[in-house]
């Protein structure tokens, strides 16, 4: 309905604009507007005529292609000035030389248009091609195809829609790929992360009870490494159930005002067992400015206990130290952001360029494997979890690695309470 009120109301303009000439310019008599209201009547009602055709649904698409239906719609409009002309030179009275030349330069007229019509009847009808070639590409499977998006014309934005879509499509099959593939990985590595220890603890369990194990320390012995690992069994349970939850959108911040100094000693104290037994320094010191930090205390401190862990793992008679400090004010529209930065610092055996993009994917495995060795027990978890509950408080994550010479965790957290 909208097109045919816009058709009418310029259709109006056009005669309106036409009457208006010939007043100005012509100055009929009185007797001689019947004529004029004729010759600009004619046009119109053809006009009119032509567009009760052209609002039958689709009557266009017969023609087979955009090219055709446009040049035939000039053609048509040449076909009304024709018209109009027989008309007038029948009602003029002009000569028959006159009325043969005026016919010989509307047709030729009509020529130019229909030809310049169809060169950019064609060009519409290759960018709607170009998208049908594209889409036919998406559908046989190839999420790589694109479509010419160059221009400003409705058919540039639909090819600029749908190459949003295609490259949407794109990255949901590769998204879907990759947890494919981690299902499998995770299917292959549990399974083997779960045997070892449980048939572990089975044939020591076995031996227990069959009184294969009867001397006092040998039954310690065995007792002690039932406990380690029944522990990292439970480690592991847990990992995949926080890993779970926070896949689920189930994991549940709670910020409140909190001292890092006490987050970092509890660190330090926890883990300072396993640094005497290999022979590491490892100390943590929180700069005076840094105050009260606004974070959920349980998460961090899961954050703090898996990176010092994964840099003990990976430090023989060395140092690991955790350093807490404020950066520069970050100014943003809404407001104005305190970050406070924790630095996990060691002295280890350091990560391969290859693998430091990858180290906080979950399950990666590298050769050596940094993140595998004390973390779930080689499933590469922690690293993990540490990255999600960061990101959990809109912070960020970043890593710098030399290759026997250290490494150096970085996690930086907004403070705008």
């Amino acid at each position: 309905m909208r097109r045919q009120i816009h058709f009418l109301l310029i259709l109006g303009l056009a005669l309106m604009l036409g009457a208006g000439m010939v007043l100005i310019w012509l100055r009929p008599a009185m007797h001689e507007w019947p004529l004029f209201g004729v010759l600009l009547a004619t046009p119109a009602l053809l006009a009119v005529l032509a567009s009760a055709v052209a609002r039958r649904p689709s009557w266009w698409r017969q023609f087979g292609s955009v090219t055709r239906a446009l040049v035939f719609t000039s053609a048509l409009g040449a076909g009304i000035i024709f018209v109009t002309l027989v008309v007038t030179t029948h009602l003029m009275f002009i000569s028959p030389h006159d009325a043969v030349l005026a016919t010989v330069i509307v047709l030729f007229a009509a020529g130019v248009t229909m030809a310049f019509g169809y060169l950019v009847a064609s060009s519409l009808g290759d960018g709607i091609s170009e998208i049908a070639r594209a889409a036919t590409a998406v559908k046989a499977g190839d999420l790589a195809a694109r479509a010419d998006d160059t221009g400003k014309d409705e058919i540039a934005r639909l090819a600029l829609v749908f190459n949003d879509m295609t490259a949407e499509l794109q990255r949901m099959r590769e998204q879907e790929a990759r947890l494919d593939r981690m299902r499998r990985d995770l299917i292959a590595w549990v399974s083997h992360d779960l045997r070892t220890p449980l048939t572990s603890i089975r044939a020591r369990v076995e031996a227990l009870a069959d009184g294969v194990v009867q001397e006092p320390a040998e039954v310690s012995r065995y007792l002690s490494a039932i406990k380690t690992d029944t522990q990292a069994l439970n480690k592991l349970i847990n990992d995949l159930f926080e890993l779970a939850t926070i896949d689920a959108g189930g994991l549940k911040l709670e910020p409140q005002p909190c001292d890092l100094n006490d987050l970092i000693s509890d660190t330090i104290e926890t883990m300072s067992v396993i640094a005497r037994r290999n022979g590491i320094e490892l100390t943590g010191k929180v700069d005076p400015n840094v105050g009260i930090v606004h974070l959920s205390p349980q998460h961090i401190q899961r954050v703090l206990n898996n990176l010092v862990s994964n840099a003990l793992d990976h430090t023989a008679h060395g140092e690991v130290s955790v350093h807490a400090y404020r950066l520069p004010r970050e100014s943003t529209k809404a407001m104005e952001t305190r970050l406070v930065c924790i630095e996990v610092k060691d002295t280890g055996e350091g990560i391969a360029p290859q693998d430091v993009p990858h180290v906080f994917e979950r399950f990666y495995r590298s050769e050596p494997a940094r993140v595998c060795k004390g973390d779930s027990r080689g499933m590469g978890l922690g690293l993990a979890i540490a990255r999600a509950l960061v990101e959990a408080h809109r912070g960020s994550v970043s890593l710098e690695s030399q290759l026997g010479r250290g490494t150096s965790i970085r996690f930086v957290l907004p403070d705008v309470a």
